[in-house]
């Protein structure tokens, strides 16, 4: 009895790590193109709290829900995200967003199912992240690098925000070189 007990204990603890790992939803894209009706809809409201939305994409396209946060009981924001990756031990840093390796590893680890996000953050600590999403870099004509795809929710001017275009549409080139591109290890 106590082999199969602990047969069972163990069974459950290794269904319990399946069920949290990341896996690519197969209808992300259209579960994105819902939220971003969403969210012009609530960043019309200034009342709303419109800052889940990047939080709630990383759950829509990987299945992870990393960048909410049960203590404040809320999505991350931008500096949140990026404190958050620097010391999480599931998150790896691949490099910044001016190495044509790192935007080519990250466009190829989400395309392997594996969550991917870039984060830029200022000197102030404001900043923007996105998620990158499966698909195959794209020209940037203004970066002069290929780039990989992402999805992208701006609270301060939601008409720049967007699904399927690349991550240049996001942050504009004098940027790049403090965009970090983290990778979800399992």
């Amino acid at each position: 009895m106590k082999s199969l007990t602990l047969f069972l204990f163990l069974f459950s603890l290794c269904l319990a790590s399946t069920v949290s790992a990341q896996t690519l939803n197969p209808n992300w894209n259209a579960d994105l193109k819902a939220s971003m009706d969403e969210f012009i809809t609530c960043s019309t409201t200034p009342s709303k709290d419109c800052n889940r939305f990047f939080g709630e994409s990383l759950e829509k396209v990987y299945k992870v829900n990393d960048f909410y946060s049960s203590k404040s009981g809320k999505y991350m924001n931008a500096s949140e995200a990026a404190a958050f990756l620097k010391t999480n031990k599931q998150w790896t840093l691949l490099g910044h967003a001016y190495e044509q390796e790192v935007l080519k590893n990250a466009q190829a680890n989400a395309n392997n199912k594996k969550a991917v996000v870039a984060v830029y953050t200022n000197a102030e600590g404001l900043g923007h992240t996105v998620v990158i999403t499966p698909g195959k870099l794209q020209p940037s004509g203004s970066w002069g690098l290929q780039v990989p795809n992402a999805a992208s929710f701006f609270g301060p001017q939601p008409d720049k925000s967007f699904i399927d275009k690349s991550m240049a549409y996001a942050f504009a080139k004098p940027m790049m070189k403090d965009v970090l591109i983290y990778v979800r290890n399992y």
